[in-house]
């Protein structure tokens, strides 16, 4: 890792708190190696105690969205970082400003992010961000039987192999009548290449999808349905039931989560009210071309886990 990535990474670990952060290997991943372009970050240092520290940070990643006019250049809006110890204020606009001008300059009209909500209100009411929601959060039973499904760890065999590439051939076949974020081959490869998580890729004739798992309450092991992608010629929407069944059985788990909506997929579970959710998550937007991609009638089609960064 460079010394400047370390410099983020040692920020990113004070004032977040999250273990990926802490991984060497997880930064050069997610930062330098996405195959749609090198992250766009800002950073500020100051002198503490006489040594140089990093103490504010932002991330966007390029990434590519699509409508029925078809792709674009799009960025999702990744990571928001300041140093709890520093008091002077206006970090994060200093950023944000060069932030949105180095991002619109790529070609994208806006970004998508997630935040919780206290940073929701924050983004929407000072920085022109549009709310598009909390991200639905479902709880579901493996109720189905999952037949003909083929299941196969995302290691570094399987993602390099024939059988991946043919699994993923056509994977955004299906309409869009809003805004969705594009995928093919090389994108999945590399979401799913990263260090040191668990995926595994769930085929059928009618579809793929993408499963980790995570500890419960009281430790009990919950399977994680990341993404639902049909596959060609199938009949939609896909039903996500044999899917859920297949994650808990490959994943040892007695139940599965899934979060965020598909409009080509359907996944019946029991709603998780927001207050037991951990961390409750809401989508929002900003356009940076209010031509092509006004904020008040953006709209996502599509939006599930593997289309953010939590897992």
């Amino acid at each position: 890792m460079t010394t400047d990535r370390v410099a983020t990474a040692d920020l990113l670990v004070r004032a977040l708190d999250a273990g990926r952060f802490g991984d060497p290997d997880y930064l050069p991943w997610f930062y330098d190696t996405n195959p749609r372009g090198v992250a766009i970050d800002e950073n500020v240092d100051e002198d503490v105690d006489g040594n140089t520290r990093r103490v504010a940070h932002y991330a966007v990643l390029p990434t590519r969205y699509r409508t029925p006019a078809g792709e674009t250049p799009f960025i999702f809006s990744s990571n928001v970082a300041t140093d709890p110890t520093v008091r002077r204020g206006g970090l994060f606009r200093e950023m944000a400003a060069k932030v949105y001008t180095r991002a619109a300059a790529t070609g994208a009209p806006g970004m998508v992010g997630v935040g919780n909500d206290q940073s929701t209100v924050v983004v929407v009411d000072r920085f022109g961000w549009t709310s598009l929601g909390p991200m639905p959060v479902k709880v579901c039973a493996p109720i189905a039987r999952s037949r003909g499904m083929e299941t196969f760890p995302c290691d570094a065999s399987f993602l390099a192999s024939a059988r991946f590439a043919e699994l993923a051939t056509d994977l955004d076949w299906v309409p869009v009548r809003d805004w969705v974020q594009a995928w093919d081959a090389d994108f999945l490869r590399w979401r799913l290449s990263r260090p040191h998580a668990r995926y595994l890729l769930h085929a059928s004739a009618a579809g793929l999808a993408v499963s980790t798992h995570q500890a419960g309450p009281a430790h009990v092991p919950f399977a994680v349905l990341l993404k639902l992608f049909p596959r060609p010629g199938t009949t939609l929407p896909l039903a996500g039931a044999p899917f859920v069944a297949a994650a808990c059985r490959a994943h040892r788990a007695p139940l599965c989560v899934y979060a965020g909506w598909n409009a080509h997929a359907r996944v019946r579970g029991i709603p998780t009210p927001r207050r037991l959710q951990p961390s409750p998550l809401n989508v929002v937007f900003k356009s940076l071309d209010a031509e092509r991609a006004p904020g008040a009638t953006f709209r996502l089609d599509t939006f599930e886990f593997l289309d953010m960064d939590a897992f």
